[in-house]
This record gives structure tokens, C-alpha cells and sequence, in this order.
């Protein structure tokens, strides 16, 4: 065989196939594939394609373009055979960088020794019952493939990551679903206290029936979870008092939710939250239930009661079994003109820190959104967005009175059209 020419890419990976005592599929090379830090080429498998045992393997692989080569019957002749062609595969491929020797044989180990003394890196390619090893001989370092399941099989500690990934998920889930429950429970609360049409036996009857189900599906809800894993990483934050938390009146819850519905409509494009979201993303956030806290100021209501009591603020609506909240066409107004003015000040901070050495100079809107960037971590076209103030700087600044804007060049400047008192 003629030796080949030195690739475009500046190497190749080859692989070396005892077809007699290791079988490939294609999703196994493939996972070989991705371990080599060059293309995988050129395939060779040896056997005794005679052997009746080997069945139809030679016309597979060749339809997946390996190259067949024969050696006659007789034990290790396949081996043999590999040995004395690996050898001199530098004469053969000259821009080979990476050889895969696949051999559960122990033959084969003089083969690796002699692709490596020849400055290649080898991957040695065993097999142990359904889980195949590959070793890089140059480093050490091994990988472990899952036959039956065809994929790699994870190091421990990738694996106790997504132990702890799972775990954490779940908590979230039980979260969800405690927020869930209470809201049912409350439906069930006001159901109660609605006078039923039939009679009061009748009534009475469907209550005690009602109840026995909620205790009973109670018992079974709050069987511990008991995990036999010992994950440092993992911790389940720990629910706090309400007085600890910071949030001294309902004055100041209202506007906490305000902000948090608000965000949740633009971030899930959608008209109306959940009112189960929001109360998991409160006890996200503050690590206490928003019912618990509505207690603390209003004894026997809860956090929908307390949505309903603030019509002017929040507008509730029962899809199914399920409450929704949204922000009031008035406040949504008022929350948008409070925003606006908020970001106005902001940016005109920005302004008269950037022109401190010559007040009231104009400086380029390009540089006022750097430095806005790099203050608050987004960019200010996102924020306009997320106000509903559209998208362009420029006219947002022409739209405040507290900016003059003037363009030279092709730039933008703005500057501060009055100090402030």
C-alpha cells in the first residue's frame, strides 16, 4: 500500500478492529468517535471472514466503511495480523495522530506500546461483559461505555450531581404542590361557607364525605421521603418567620407582588400568573408562605382573599380550579408611569456622573447605555422592554423632559435639560 498523504485538518484518528473478539455497533463507534480529538477516518477490522461463526459481520462493516482485511484460521492470527500492520502505520498514514486499538487481548498490549513509542496517542478499547473501557494510554484516564444501554456511563460525580439535579426539581415539585393544596383548601374553606341549596341534612352529609376525603388523602399525602444519600451541595432552605423577613405591612406586600406578577407576565407572555406560581415564587424568594403572611396582618384570610380585597390593584379571575391574578388596567398604568420615572432618574444619574468635570455637556447616548449596562448587569433596550417602554433608547430620552437630545454626526447626545432642585 502506498503511503498516504498529510490531510488539510493536520491528522486523523484510525481504528483498529479485532472483529473475532469484539463487536462494534454504530452508536459504540460513535461514542468512540467523540472521544479523539480528530476525524475518524480510517476503519480496519481483521478477522477469518471464513469463520461461519462471524455470520454476515463483514458485508455490515463493510456497508460502514471499514476495511476488511483476512487472515487465516489459527488461534491470535487476527491478532498477529494487527500487530504487524499497526506497527508500521505511520509508513502507511502519515498524518495519523490517534489510534483506537480494539482487543479485550492481552496480545495487543505490545501493539499500544509501540504506537505509543512512536509518538501516537492510543486508545485502548476492552470489554467486559456489557460495559465496554476505553483507556487513553498516554494519560491514563479511562471512559466507560454501557452496551445494552448505549450511552456513557458517568463518573460518580457526575452522577451525584444529577442525583442532587433531580432532588432539587422534586423539592420544587412538592413546593408546587403544597401551593396547590392550600389554594384547594381555601376553595374548600369558602365552599363551606356558602349556604346550600338542598337540605341541611343533605348538606351536612356532603360536607362529612368532603372531609373524610381530605383527611384521609391528607395522611397519605405526608408519608416522609427518606433518601439514603449523603449530598453536601444538596440543602433544602429552611422556612423563615414572617417577622423575619422584612415585609412590615400590606402596603409593602402589595407592591412586592405587584413587581412579581408583573415580571411574571412578561417573562411567561401571558395575561394572567397562577396564583400557585406566585406563591411559590414568594416562598422562593423569601423562604415563607405568602398565606402565613397575610395571616400575620389579616387573621382567617389568605393571600386570594387578600387579592380580591384590593380590586383597584389586582384582578382575579377562576379558570377551572384554578385561580389567576393579573395587575388592574389602573395600577398596570401606574406602575408603568412609576417604572418609567424610576429608569428616567436612573439614567439621568448616569448622565451627571459622566459629565461631573463639565456639567451639563452633552455626552453620547452610546456611552450612557454602556455605562447603564455595566451598572445594572442588563442591557437598556432589554429594560425598556420589560417596562413596555418599547425598545428605542433614543426615543425614550426624547420622551423624558428631564433630557434635551441632539444628534452629531451620526451619534446621539443627550444632556440634562434642567438641574435638579
Amino acid at each position: 500500500m502506498a503511503p498516504a498523504t498529510t490531510t488539510e485538518s493536520g491528522g486523523i484518528a484510525i481504528l483498529l478492529l479485532d472483529a473475532e473478539n469484539l463487536k462494534l455497533k454504530v452508536n459504540t463507534e460513535q461514542f468512540l468517535a467523540g472521544l479523539c480529538d480528530y476525524p475518524l477516518q480510517v476503519k480496519i477490522a481483521f478477522a477469518n471472514w471464513k469463520n461461519p461463526s462471524i455470520g454476515k459481520l463483514d458485508a455490515e462493516l463493510y456497508d460502514r466503511g471499514y476495511e476488511l482485511i483476512h487472515v487465516p484460521g489459527g488461534a491470535n492470527s487476527a491478532d498477529g495480523k494487527m500487530i504487524a500492520f499497526g506497527a508500521a502505520i505511520l509508513y502507511r498514514y502519515r498524518d495519523v495522530r490517534q489510534v483506537f486499538v480494539c482487543s479485550s487481548d492481552g496480545l495487543l498490549n505490545h501493539l499500544c506500546n509501540q504506537l505509543q513509542n512512536q509518538g501516537l496517542t492510543v486508545f485502548r478499547v476492552r470489554r467486559q461483559n456489557s460495559v465496554l473501557s476505553v483507556e487513553n494510554c498516554q494519560n491514563g484516564e479511562s471512559k466507560h461505555y454501557s452496551c445494552e444501554r448505549e450511552e456513557e456511563i458517568p463518573s460518580f460525580e457526575e452522577l451525584a450531581n444529577q442525583v442532587a439535579e433531580l432532588l432539587k426539581a422534586e423539592h420544587q415539585s412538592i413546593d408546587e404542590r403544597i401551593a396547590r393544596f392550600s389554594s384547594v383548601a381555601e376553595l374548600f374553606q369558602e365552599r363551606r361557607n356558602v349556604a346550600f341549596n338542598s337540605t341541611t341534612s343533605h348538606a351536612a352529609t356532603l360536607l362529612e364525605s368532603a372531609e373524610d376525603k381530605i383527611s384521609s388523602g391528607t395522611k397519605e399525602c405526608v408519608t416522609p421521603l427518606v433518601v439514603d444519600l449523603d449530598i453536601e451541595s444538596q440543602k433544602v432552605p429552611e422556612t423563615k418567620s414572617v417577622n423575619s423577613i422584612g415585609i412590615n405591612s400590606l402596603d409593602a406586600l402589595e407592591k412586592i407582588l405587584v413587581a412579581m406578577i408583573a415580571k411574571a407576565i412578561v417573562e411567561l407572555k401571558q395575561n394572567a400568573i397562577p396564583v400557585t406560581k406566585i406563591k411559590k415564587q414568594f416562598y422562593t424568594k423569601y423562604q415563607c408562605h405568602a398565606d402565613l403572611l397575610v395571616k400575620n396582618f389579616l387573621p382567617d384570610s389568605s393571600l386570594i382573599n387578600f387579592f380580591k380585597s384590593r380590586p383597584s390593584v389586582f384582578k382575579m379571575e377562576l379558570l377551572g380550579n384554578e385561580h389567576q391574578v393579573a395587575i388592574a388596567p389602573k395600577a398596570a398604568a401606574a406602575s408603568k408611569t412609576e417604572s418609567s420615572a424610576a429608569l428616567e432618574a436612573s439614567i439621568a444619574n448616569i448622565v451627571l456622573a459622566l459629565t461631573a468635570k463639565s456639567p451639563g455637556n452633552y455626552i453620547g447616548i452610546n456611552q450612557v447605555a454602556t455605562e447603564f449596562h455595566k451598572q445594572y448587569g442588563q442591557p437598556i433596550t432589554k429594560k425598556l422592554q420589560s417596562l413596555h417602554l418599547g425598545s428605542n433608547f433614543h426615543d425614550f430620552l426624547q420622551s423624558c423632559q428631564k433630557f434635551k437630545v441632539q444628534k452629531k454626526g451620526k451619534d446621539h447626545q443627550v444632556a440634562i435639560a434642567q438641574a435638579d432642585p
